[in-house]
């Protein structure tokens, strides 16, 4: 059947040969064994399912070569993974070698619907004019998000004036803890700290474009990780 479902591992043996093809002009086992890290005998029974699903013709000792489906499916999937591995480098800002690592894994999980409306978030944040506060919002706060240890994590009411974090945990004890979560007061949220009031404990946060004043005793139920470089100077004032 054309469009019959394959493995994760599957497609990326077929994403692998077409590659192989592309820059040798033809695909030894040896070489998908090499480009895959595996020992012979895994690429041999890879090599035999594709070819029973009609996606590979193999013969013992000749190069593999893509059949008309197989070409037009290892297409679908590199470009997925392309597409995919231009979203985690450009926006999220990571490393090539991490970004193809996650579209790698990311690549066989999502259906052709999200894969589309990945391409189209891309591309409007790419290239509309009014992403363009967007575009440098994300070239100065993602690569200032990092894996942090367990010894970074603070409370929200321990942050300076100015200092920004990224919500690592919200205790069950807050009250109100549905109310913050509504405001955007969720784990991998960005803030940044805007001052305490001069009397009585109220403080401020900028917290998804709005500046939220809340009480220090709910602001220690609310952990983060530390960042820096992270503002946004359009704002609107809500009081929790």
């Amino acid at each position: 059947m054309q469009n019959e479902p394959i493995s994760s591992s599957l497609e990326d043996y077929l994403e692998a040969i077409a590659e192989i093809i592309e820059a040798k002009g033809h695909a030894h086992t040896k070489d998908i064994a090499d480009r895959m890290n595996v020992k012979m005998p895994s690429v041999t029974n890879a090599i035999q399912m594709l070819a029973a699903k009609g996606l590979i013709r193999y013969q013992s000792h000749a190069p593999v070569t893509l059949t008309v489906r197989g070409t037009e499916r290892a297409a679908v999937i590199r470009l997925r993974h392309a597409a995919l591995k231009n979203f985690f480098r450009t926006l999220l800002k990571l490393e090539e070698k991490e970004s193809n690592e996650t579209a790698c894994k990311v690549e066989h999980i999502v259906g052709e619907k999200v894969m589309s409306r990945f391409v189209t978030l891309t591309e409007a944040i790419l290239n509309r004019p009014d992403c363009a506060g967007l575009r440098e919002y994300l070239n100065t706060s993602m690569p200032t998000i990092s894996a942090n240890s367990p010894e970074d994590v603070v409370p929200l009411d321990t942050l300076e004036v100015g200092q920004s974090g990224v919500v690592a945990h919200v205790s069950s004890n807050l009250r109100g803890i549905k109310k913050f979560a509504d405001l955007g007061l969720v784990s991998g949220t960005l803030l940044t700290m805007e001052g305490h009031a001069p009397f009585g404990d109220l403080m401020r946060v900028r917290v998804m474009g709005s500046s939220l004043s809340m009480r220090s005793r709910d602001a220690a139920q609310i952990w983060v990780h530390l960042a820096k470089g992270i503002s946004d100077d359009h704002t609107q004032e809500i009081i929790l």
